[in-house]
């Protein structure tokens, strides 16, 4: 070609120069659209390998177990129940559940066919990805799409049983995930339940309205076992029984208290009886209350008795105070066991700061029923210093009233021997005889220091004389009158 043709060319009037400004234009745009090729080459490998090689488990689990519920779709609900296991919720059901029902195929290839997508799988990159995408099956198939005509054969292969079943016994697979309650289990005292691995009695295994994933409500769960109608029929029954919130009292699974209790029972009794946990510091305390037996006298659920005693008083203190039984089978003896008098009118069951757990120490004790007439003559007498017991026993006596020996040996301990006739029938007659053998014609009984002369309790009379002031001898002739025919003690 001539110069001048070279140089038509390039001057040409349509504008070269706009001509390759177009084309640089134009490739740029490819080079764009080819980076964000790439781009979406490396999202989609990226993607492929995060999905298929087991980078997260977690993916494929919920992947895996929503094939699940396409066939348990009664499950779908318990999704949004208000308390849901963590593994339902993760939708990891083979955590728990062997799987059932997969297919598994298995294709074999010819030699060459199979040897190259071995390649491809091992040196698939990026750039390549793409060049394979645009290149890879010109016949129209799908990439990774295997030509039939090229398999030499096509086997498919059921797994596990078609039953689904747990990965573990029963009894065990809970503990597969909550090992840390096994110590638990090494408690004196355990629910069984808890004891044989049986939780799905209580708890369901996938979700639940109920706190804990319980089958029901709390108020129900244990009565389905814990058969309590008798309990809750009687008179009286306590308050948390009769609510129903057993859970307050017992921890549902072990403990280290008898009734697997959630504490001790003074501690647990004292949450809802601050009254009686302040008897705690008494000096004097009931050995079931200072060691922890609460139980040994009260009915934890319900009684007939009150307050909720395991049987009525005196029957129940008779149970560890036999020998005091015997003492209210004697002559004289308080009326304990009626509507008036029961040993707790005397005794705290559970602490007092006196001895014998007295409400109050001294005279006081007797004062609260016998305050009207003894109290008022008892302070002002000689007796005032004398406690009650001293001549009395409080619970019973072959010698009345309440007397703790015959008449006059009981008065013996204070009152010298020599002063009277201690010697019945002997020489020294010049004592007045005070012994049941001789007959008091006034008091129509035995003579006795009491029967008509003195008042033990006091009087308004010296040496507490029953009936008129000393030295008179209005006290002698009550017996000793003047009767004509009829001659009592002396002869006038």
């Amino acid at each position: 070609m001539s110069e001048p043709d070279v140089s038509a060319i390039d001057a040409g009037p349509d504008g070269g120069e706009e001509t390759g400004t177009t084309n640089r234009r134009g490739r740029g745009v490819f080079a764009a659209v080819l980076v964000l090729l790439l781009l979406l080459c490396a999202i989609t490998t990226i993607t492929q390998s995060y999905l298929s090689r087991g980078d997260d488990e977690v993916v494929r689990g919920v992947l895996r177990n929503l094939e699940c519920l396409q066939c348990h779709t009664e499950l779908i609900p318990d999704f949004s129940r208000t308390a849901v296991h963590q593994p339902f919720m993760l939708e990891r059901c083979t955590t728990c559940h062997t799987p059932h029902g997969e297919i598994r195929t298995e294709t074999v290839l010819k030699g060459l066919e199979m040897a190259w997508n071995r390649v491809r799988t091992l040196v698939e990159w990026l750039p390549l990805k793409l060049v394979l995408d645009v290149f890879d099956t010109p016949d129209g198939r799908a990439p990774g799409e295997v030509d039939p005509d090229r398999v030499v054969s096509e086997t498919t292969t059921e797994i596990k049983d078609a039953e689904s079943e747990l990965v573990m016994p029963a009894n065990e697979l809970c503990w597969m995930c909550h090992g840390n309650m096994g110590p638990l289990r090494a408690e004196p005292y355990t629910h069984a339940p808890f004891m044989n691995g049986y939780c799905v009695d209580c708890h369901d295994p996938h979700a639940s309205d109920f706190a804990g994933m319980l089958t029901q409500d709390v108020r129900d769960l244990c009565v389905t076992c814990h058969k309590v109608g008798p309990e809750m029929a009687r008179d009286q029954v306590h308050p948390s029984f009769a609510a129903r919130v057993c859970l307050d009292c017992h921890n549902p699974h072990a403990s280290s208290y008898r009734g697997i209790l959630v504490d001790s029972q003074r501690s647990l009794c004292f949450t809802c009886h601050p009254s009686v946990a302040r008897l705690s510091r008494m000096g004097v305390q009931h050995q079931p209350f200072l060691y922890d037996n609460c139980t040994g006298c009260h009915e934890p659920h319900g009684s007939n008795y009150l307050p909720l005693l395991i049987k009525n008083q005196p029957a129940l203190c008779y149970d560890c105070h036999g020998e005091i039984k015997n003492d209210f089978l004697k002559v004289s003896h308080h009326p304990v066991g009626t509507i008036s008098l029961n040993c707790s009118s005397c005794h705290d069951p559970h602490a007092t700061n006196y001895v014998g757990l007295l409400y109050s120490e001294g005279n006081d004790i007797c004062y609260d029923c016998h305050s009207v007439p003894i109290q008022a003559s008892y302070d002002l007498s000689a007796h005032r210093s004398t406690p009650c017991w001293r001549c009395h026993t409080p619970h019973g006596s072959d010698w009345g009233p309440l007397l703790k020996g015959p008449q006059p040996e009981v008065c013996f301990p204070c009152h010298a021997k020599v002063d009277f006739d201690d010697i019945t029938g002997g020489n020294d007659r010049n004592k007045h005889p005070v012994r049941p053998v001789f007959y008091d014609v006034n008091a129509k009984s035995a003579l006795s220091c009491t029967s008509s002369c003195h008042n033990p309790h006091g009087s308004q009379f010296y040496f507490m004389l029953r009936h008129y002031q000393f030295p008179f001898d209005g006290n002698c002739l009550i017996c000793h009158g003047v009767v004509p025919g009829e001659i009592v003690g002396v002869d006038f």
